[in-house]
Order: structure tokens, then sequence, then C-alpha cells
């Protein structure tokens, strides 16, 4: 072949599957058969094509399947899901989101990454784009409830996250059928106005979100057969959802300052710092992190529905979280200085109310960030569904608040030049200095 026409792909050597977790390297990596006979996977179901570890290829570089057929689609060799072709070049950013049940994580998450994708191209000038649209399809029906409906005045009421079903796969080994969680995936570039785009494949993300019910995090929840929340072990961050809505002593302080369903009427599920501690032992379990010792990776404390109680906060409004750079093609920076600062004032009313959780958190990772967010920024309202009572917001009033800001301060303190941040101070919230890219 002439050497103009060669096209050469750089891979990783090492890659994690997002779904099992085995890491594997790149020439392990198993193909989708294309042949419509080719069916019945040893390890999935009757009608998932076959899965094999391919010896010949096309000129484009596919593989072909054992009847001939150039194949598209790529597996992990150990559990023979699916995983999408960037897994191979980009590194991956493993994100868990954890909470209890009815702690508002489906709203928060569809408001994230429908806010990221207006915010990261706009104003950083980086793509945020689904990696494998079929694994996003539950979130994407998230996102057209709430901000894409035609039906402005309907109230949308998200169902809930379960712990079986559409979000979850099977996978059997032998006699034993195992669960896995299916993740949402998001490629993360430099668009041709970024700095970094002479080096986009280094600055470049393969962003993996898991969301799992509220009940998995439950004591006693995670097992062999159900390894649902072990991607907490893989996790670059953790953001875990606090709603203080659900908090007894919140309730209290809210009492006569707001008017929220949530706040005089909604029911409490669980303890949420039993769950925060469930987590925490998850995860030093399955690292062996010592009891003693503090995790790097940061813990982001999401504390949701601030506009059911902003009240108690002697802040008068959300300040903005980034600010402009005049004459950069950037446009804009992270201001690190006035999240860390509201951060403060948060953990200031946690700890006045809720101290054990605080203390969990901080004693289980060296950055931890208690960050305010509204998935909706209204309360919800009372609507008649076939004949039932349904709680829940107009697609009119929704403005989040703050949504995006946890995976920002994520991809700024993580993946180094992707997202550009403005300087801390040496006191956490000093003096702003220059973007650092």
């Amino acid at each position: 072949m002439p050497a103009a026409s060669e096209v050469r792909i750089s891979v990783r050597p090492r890659v994690t599957c997002p779904h099992c977790w085995e890491t594997f390297s790149a020439d392990q990596t198993h193909w989708v058969a294309a042949h419509p006979d080719l069916v019945n996977d040893p390890r999935l179901t009757s009608d998932h094509q076959l899965r094999f570890l391919p010896t010949r290829f096309n000129v484009e570089g596919n593989a072909l399947d054992p009847r001939g057929m150039a194949c598209q689609e790529l597996a992990c060799p150990r559990c023979h899901l699916t995983i999408p072709r960037s897994l191979l070049e980009l590194p991956p950013l493993f994100v868990s989101i954890a909470g209890t049940p009815s702690c508002g994580k489906s709203y928060f998450l569809a408001a994230m990454t429908w806010s990221l994708r207006q915010t990261l191209p706009r104003d950083f000038q980086v793509s945020y784009t689904d990696a494998d649209p079929q694994s996003n399809l539950i979130l994407a029906e998230y996102e057209e409830q709430q901000f894409l409906n035609p039906r402005q005045d309907e109230v949308v009421k998200l169902r809930k996250t379960e712990e079986q079903g559409d979000a979850y796969d099977q996978v059997r080994y032998g006699s034993q059928v195992v669960s896995y969680p299916r993740p949402f995936l998001f490629s993360i570039r430099p668009t041709q106005q970024h700095p970094s785009v002479v080096n986009a494949r280094r600055a470049s993300r393969l962003l993996c979100l898991y969301d799992n019910a509220g009940e998995s995090f439950l004591p006693g929840r995670d097992t062999v057969v159900n390894p649902v929340t072990r991607h907490l072990a893989q996790s670059h961050a953790v953001i875990f959802c606090f709603d203080p809505t659900q908090d007894p002593r919140f309730r209290n302080a809210c009492a006569g300052q707001s008017t929220d369903f949530q706040v005089q009427e909604a029911p409490v599920t669980a303890r949420q710092e039993t769950v925060l501690h469930e987590i925490i032992n998850r995860i030093r379990n399955h690292t062996g992190l010592k009891q003693t010792e503090r995790r790097q990776q940061p813990l982001i404390v999401a504390v949701t529905k601030c506009d059911a109680w902003w009240s108690l906060m002697n802040v008068a409004n959300v300040p903005p979280p980034w600010k402009p750079i005049p004459g950069s093609p950037m446009r804009s920076a992270l201001d690190l200085s006035t999240i860390k600062k509201l951060s403060l004032l948060v953990r200031q009313l946690l700890s006045k109310f809720t101290p054990e959780l605080v203390a969990a958190a901080e004693e289980f990772s060296e950055q931890t960030w208690f960050i305010p967010v509204s998935a909706t920024g209204c309360s919800p309202e009372r609507a008649i569904v076939n004949r039932k009572t349904v709680w829940g917001v107009k697609p009119r009033n929704i403005r989040p608040m703050w949504c995006e800001v946890p995976l920002l301060t994520i991809l700024a303190t993580q993946a180094g030049g992707l997202v550009p941040s403005m300087k801390m101070g040496p006191a956490m919230g000093g003096q702003q200095a220059e973007a650092s890219r």
C-alpha cells in the first residue's frame, strides 16, 4: 500500500473496560461479528452477535468475522459488552454519582450534561459529544423531557433510576449471571480554537459517568453477582449528592422560610451519612485504601435542591463560576477561587446541621468540595396524571443552577489543560492569578 494511503492510529497499551472494569491490552480487544448467522454469544443472550478475536482485517483496518464480513463494533474480551473505539485512543475519566433514593440524582445528572453541552463549547472551546449514543439513551430521554419538551406547561417527572432493567447488562460466567451498570459515555475534546488542539490526543478524555439507583448504595446491596457499584473503586472522582430537604434538622431550620413541598411534605428515604459511610467503605475495601489513609481523588458533595434551602445562606445570589479571559481564544476560565469560597460557606452551613457528614467526607478525601446545585431552579408543582397525584416541574420554569460546576471542577483539576482555571490563592480564595493551561 502506498505510504500516502496509510492510516495510523495510536492506541493506548492498556485499556480498562467501562462495564466490568477489567484491564486488558489493546491487541486483546474482541470484535462483534457482523454476519446475521453468527449469534448466540456464550457470555450474552441469544440475540447478541458473536464476539471474537480477529485474525483477518480489510484494508480499512476493520476485522473480518468468520464468515468474511467486515465488522464495526468492538467488545471487551472479558464481559463481551460493546466498547467505543475512542476507549482505545483516549484516557478514560471515571466519575461516579452516588446518593440516597430521591436525592435528585437523575435530575442533577440530566441538568449537568445538558448544561455541559452548552457551556464547554461556548465558554471553554471544548466539545462534549456522545461517545456511545446507545448507552446514553436514558440520559438523552431525561434531557428531552426537561429541556427540549414542546409541552412547556405540562408537569414533568423523571422516572426513578431502577436497580435493574434497561440501565443494566446481564453477563454469564459459566452458571453465574452478573449484572453490570451501563455507563453514560462522552468524548471530551479540544476544538480547533483551543490552545491544546495541537496535542488533542493527550488533552482529550473519554468520560464514563455512572448513576445507580439510590438503593444500590445501601448496606449489603453490592455482591459478587450484583457488583453494580464497583465503579467506585475505579473512579477518578466521586460526586455524592446530599439532599438537605431530606434532613429533619435542615427542615426545621427552613420552617417559615420555605414553602417548598420538598421541605414540608416529601418523605425522608434514608440517613444520608450512613450511605456516605457505605460508599467510603466500599472504596476502601476494593482499592486497599487504609482506614487512616485519605484518598487523593476528589470527593465533591453536590448539595442538591439549593433553591429550596438557599435562604439559610448569608449569600444573596449564586455567583458566576467562571470569568472571561480578554483577548484569549478560550474566552473563559473556571474561577476556582469563587467556587472554593462558596464551598467553604456551604461547609459552614453543613457543619452546623450535619457535622457528621462533613467529618466523614473530609476524613476520606484530601480534595473535598461542597458545591450547591439545583437541577431545576424551582419548586415542584402538584399535578393529576391518570388520576394520581404527581409532583414535578414545568419545563418552562426550569433554570439549572451550578449543575455543571462539579464536573467542570473535576476537569480543571484532573484533566490538565482541557478546562483552564483561575489559580486559587494560598488561603483558598485569595487574589486570582492568570488562567492556567
